[in-house]
């Protein structure tokens, strides 16, 4: 292994340890952690498998072989970007509907007392 493999593969695990200990500490929940688990895989079977990147320039038909990195990271990113978007709406709609609920118990509140 060249030196620059041997380096990714150690930030590749180090990067799942923190992720596995975040999940364990309670920091990170399981459903989150299932993209960056992904992700650390993929960059451990990169560093691991040299001439992937080599075989996939091959297949996109790219010629430099480590601007495969590129789409790959941003394909990530956007699937990253679209989940989260998800998440913060379903949570933004929750929170709207909790403060409503809150809204028609202190109005409740507000009559009971008055009587």
């Amino acid at each position: 292994m060249k030196p620059i493999q041997i380096f990714v593969f150690c930030a590749s695990l180090g990067l799942l340890i923190i992720i596995l200990e975040l999940v364990r500490r309670g920091k990170l929940k399981e459903r989150f952690a299932l993209l960056w688990l992904f992700s650390a895989a993929v960059l451990i079977v990169f560093s691991i498998w040299g001439s992937l990147l080599e075989i996939l320039a091959r297949i996109l038909g790219i010629y430099y072989a480590p601007s495969v990195l590129l789409p790959v990271v941003i394909f990530f990113a956007v699937i990253l970007f679209i989940y989260f978007s998800v998440i913060v709406s379903r949570q933004s709609e929750q929170l709207k509907n909790l403060a409503q609920k809150i809204a028609l118990l202190e109005a409740e509140l507000r009559e009971k007392t008055s009587d």
